[in-house]
C-alpha cells in the first residue's frame, strides 16, 4: 500500500528525532517522500545537499552515507524589499565559518541594520548560510539562506558541518 499517494510536498510532518546509532549522531525529520539518495559517492568530507524544488536537505558523512534528512527552505524568486531575485546560489561550496545559537544577520531586516536571528549558522559562500528558523513555509521564502529547523541546524553545526564540509545546492527549476 502506498501511503504517500495524494500527498504533496507541502504535507511535511516535522517531527525531528536526533539519536546516536552505533556511536554516530543522526538526525531525521520525517517527510512523506525524498528525492535525495541514501548514499552518494564518498568525497571524504561531510556533505550537505539542498534541493530547492522539493524543499529538502540531506547530510552525508565522509563515507557518503546519509545520516540526516529534513525540510529546508531556500531563497525565493524575487525579494521586493531589495528589488531583485534572491534564490540561493546554486553549486558546490565549502563551509568556511560556523557560529552558535546567537548568530544574527548583518544585513536583514533591511533598514534595521541587520539583527534577524540565524541560530547555529554555517556560512558557505559570502553571506549565504544554512541556519535554524521557526519559519519554514511550504515554499522558498528566504533572502538566499537555507533555513532548516532549529534542532536540525544545531545538530548539523555540532556534528557534521564544520569548516571544510561541502554544501551542494541543486538547481532550481526554471
Amino acid at each position: 500500500m502506498n501511503f504517500s499517494r495524494g500527498f504533496t510536498r507541502s504535507f511535511f510532518i516535522v517531527l525531528a528525532v536526533s539519536l546516536t546509532c552505533f556511536g554516530l549522531p543522526r538526525h531525521i525529520e520525517f517527510v512523506t517522500h525524498t528525492t535525495l539518495p541514501e548514499k552518494i559517492e564518498s568525497s571524504n568530507k561531510n556533505t550537505f545537499i539542498f534541493d530547492p524544488n522539493n524543499l529538502q536537505w540531506a547530510v552525508y558523512n565522509q563515507k557518503g552515507e546519509r545520516v540526516g534528512i529534513g525540510k529546508g527552505v531556500g531563497g525565493k524568486d524575487f525579494c521586493p524589499d531589495i528589488n531583485r531575485p534572491c534564490r540561493t546560489i546554486e553549486g558546490t561550496y565549502a563551509v568556511y565559518r560556523i557560529e552558535n545559537e546567537d548568530c544574527t544577520s548583518k544585513t536583514f531586516p533591511i533598514g534595521e541594520g541587520g539583527g534577524a536571528p540565524m541560530p547555529h549558522c554555517m556560512f558557505f559562500h559570502k553571506g549565504y548560510a544554512i541556519h535554524g528558523s521557526n519559519l519554514l513555509p511550504d515554499e522558498n521564502a528566504s533572502h538566499g539562506c537555507i533555513r532548516v529547523t532549529k534542532p536540525a541546524a544545531q545538530w548539523m553545526n555540532e556534528n557534521y558541518l564544520k569548516p571544510g564540509a561541502l554544501v551542494k545546492v541543486l538547481p532550481y527549476r526554471t
